[in-house]
């Protein structure tokens, strides 16, 4: 008996003709044929693709929360130095920020000073007196810088006023003394009694005053708290002996976006001439006034945080690298338990190439839904927190403090944040694939389907 061969139809040139023998599927039904096989296998385990699921959910869930602590630290360090002994934008005699003695402090005229508060995107103008002096009570000295203020505008800048802890705060023209609750301890002196200031006055006169304690504050930073005082700004004018006379005049805006322009404009007012002239004030102009943002004041501030933030990019390295071994585990358990299905599969006629497509992206699938899980779990835990973020108490409070630093942990709501965390995590998990693409390409069917 012959044995029939099968036959394979040609064409007009009697090559064999592959595309009538097999007719090819559009390629949208092929792809739409694996998306609903690679569903399928994800529920047809529950526990493994819980198992995958929880693995993503739980890397994406960490990495955006460590992120948005880390972020969230940093710039509440910032906001609080721009609320209470900064701006964002700084007026001073020109010289006075190479060389901060009195002799270099400013005069400005009220009129000025009110065209600056009109300025658009300003909500806040508050001229200082930033001095040094020696306090002295009936026991003890000690010496401390002495800030001199308008009570109002600084309660609506930094809330000195709901820092008050004991006695009241300061009034206008009020001739007493503000301190806090360390440097009142240090000191042994409670509200009513009086301190004496030493120190030096304008063009080297001497500088002495008595100054009744009025209120005691409590600050977070342990160095205001123990090192600094507050008086009126004509209290600080008349102890340091020059009238209408600042250190410096500090201008808060609404929106950091504005800063550059903002600068402009209080050019244009401070100095007109030299911004008439649409020319950059330099070192060698005759102008009275600099003109300074935040970026250039706190600058000092900004490389302690970009140093600090080289360090945490470490640890959410080393983060990454634990999240992306958890992932990779995952998967080698998935294409090591089905083996077997895979030969099976492959021994039915199922292409290699379409089946580690389809195992790719079932894997895909579950990484996008765990990390869309994490998603919508986290963004409202941050959102929470940011409200009302976590304090920190007993030993971690103290270190924060020591170091100028709110004793809070604010995360930070940013879409970057969540967009890069999960693009990461995604990343991490495509480079998984290498591992069970690899498996079902090199898979031979006879050893696994014994």
């Amino acid at each position: 008996m012959k044995k029939i061969k099968n036959q394979t139809p040609t064409d007009s040139n009697g090559k064999f003709s592959d595309s009538e023998s097999r007719p090819r599927k559009p390629l949208f039904t092929v792809h739409r044929s694996l998306f609903t096989i690679s569903w399928r296998n994800i529920w047809r385990n529950k526990r493994r693709a819980v198992i995958t699921l929880s693995s993503v959910f739980f890397a994406v869930f960490f990495c955006t929360f460590m992120k948005s602590i880390l972020e969230g630290v940093w710039s509440k360090m910032i906001e609080n130095t721009l609320m209470s002994q900064a701006g964002h934008v700084e007026i001073h005699q020109k010289r006075y920020w190479d060389d901060k003695v009195i002799d270099n402090f400013m005069t400005m005229d009220a009129a000025t000073v009110a065209a600056l508060e009109k300025t658009e995107h300003v909500v806040n103008v508050s001229p200082r007196v930033e001095t040094f002096a020696m306090a002295s009570s009936e026991h003890v000295s000690k010496g401390i810088a002495v800030t001199g203020i308008d009570p109002a505008k600084e309660s609506a800048k930094s809330n000195l006023s709901g820092l008050v802890t004991e006695g009241d705060y300061l009034t206008g023209n009020d001739d007493g003394i503000l301190i806090g609750e360390g440097l009142a301890k240090y000191l042994k002196v409670d509200v009513g009694d009086t301190l004496a200031l030493i120190g030096q006055g304008y063009h080297g006169a001497s500088a002495a005053g008595l100054f009744p304690v009025r209120g005691v504050f409590r600050h977070f930073d342990t160095k205001v708290d123990i090192g600094m005082a507050y008086i009126t700004l004509p209290a600080a004018q008349q102890f340091i002996n020059l009238p209408d006379g600042y250190s410096g005049i500090l201008i808060s805006i609404d929106d950091n976006r504005a800063l550059n322009a903002t600068i402009q404009q209080c050019k244009n007012i401070v100095n007109p001439v030299s911004a008439s002239n649409g020319s950059e004030l330099t070192a060698d102009d005759t102008t009275d006034y600099d003109v300074l943002p935040w970026t250039f004041t706190m600058e000092r501030l900004l490389k302690t945080a970009e140093s600090d933030k080289a360090f945490d990019h470490i640890m959410i390295f080393i983060l990454y690298l634990i999240v992306g071994f958890g992932i990779l585990g995952t998967v080698v358990m998935i294409a090591n338990e089905r083996k077997r299905e895979f030969g099976v599969m492959l021994s039915l006629g199922m292409r290699r190439g379409r089946l580690a497509w389809s195992v790719s992206m079932e894997i895909v699938m579950m990484t996008l839904i765990g990390a869309l899980l994490a998603l919508l779990v986290t963004a409202p835990v941050i959102w929470l927190l940011e409200a009302h973020p976590i304090r920190l108490a007993g030993d971690m409070a103290k270190r924060y403090s020591d170091l100028g630093m709110e004793p809070v942990l604010p995360p930070v709501s940013e879409p970057s944040i969540y967009a890069t965390q999960i693009i990461i995590v995604i990343a991490m998990t495509l480079l998984t694939l290498i591992y069970p693409v690899r498996k079902i390409l090199k898979l031979k069917i006879l050893n696994v389907i014994k």
